[in-house]
């Protein structure tokens, strides 16, 4: 509880600086930070009118890209500080706090065509990566529809053990940051059809579909 409440105190600390951290960012792990969101805006392969949920929406950057295309767009996050940056910037997105490890808001049950999310689920292991996208499929996914995921990964094990040799200083030993390769299993053993592809030397997108019907089929 008090590591839970250390993270969210440093995300509240964050959050009038984070854009400028982020954006630009040349070291690990935000390399190529713009990147990582066009890949995850692509992958998601959004029309006009479709509803998309931000999960872990921060300052509001990637919802603003699915805003822009027309989309119909909330966003949920822990972070008081941080919503309060996303709806300076994005009056037009319905905006949520809530800790989505605890139980779906009612106000994210509504049936989204899309669920996006960057340089979020880094914060969970990857038992608890895998409840949260099943929950979030079981209720709050429409028929059709499917998760993108970009955040700090490597494709594989010994990618991940070579990254976190080299970049030993800035390297978060509290985060669980994603192993391709292992994610795609996990995510399969779960039901879900998956594919991680690496987009910078840090960071990676998943692309995942419900191999089975979903709770509101």
């Amino acid at each position: 509880m008090a590591q839970e409440h250390d993270r969210l105190s440093l995300f509240d600390r964050w959050a009038a600086k984070y854009d400028q951290a982020v954006r630009g960012a040349a070291g690990f792990p935000f390399a190529g930070y713009d990147r990582v969101l066009g890949a995850v805006f692509r992958a998601a392969r959004v029309q006009q009118g479709m509803r998309v949920l931000d999960v872990g929406v921060g300052t509001g950057t990637l919802a603003r890209l699915f805003l822009d295309a027309g989309c119909q767009v909330w966003g949920v996050d822990v972070s008081t500080k941080m919503l309060a940056q996303a709806r300076q910037r994005l009056p037009g997105v319905r905006l949520v706090r809530a800790d989505l490890t605890r139980r779906l808001p009612e106000e994210v049950r509504v049936g989204f065509d899309r669920i996006v999310s960057t340089y979020f689920f880094h914060e969970f292991p990857m038992t608890e990566k895998v409840a949260l996208i099943t929950r979030l499929t079981d209720h709050a996914l429409n028929p059709g529809g499917f998760l993108v995921v970009g955040d700090v990964g490597f494709p594989d094990r010994k990618a991940f053990e070579l990254a976190r040799e080299h970049w030993a200083r800035e390297w978060d030993e509290e985060a669980f940051y994603w192993v391709g390769d292992e994610a795609v299993r996990a995510l399969e053993q779960a039901g879900f059809d998956a594919v991680y592809t690496q987009v910078t030397v840090s960071a990676g997108v998943l692309v995942i579909r419900p191999g089975r019907p979903s709770a509101s089929d």
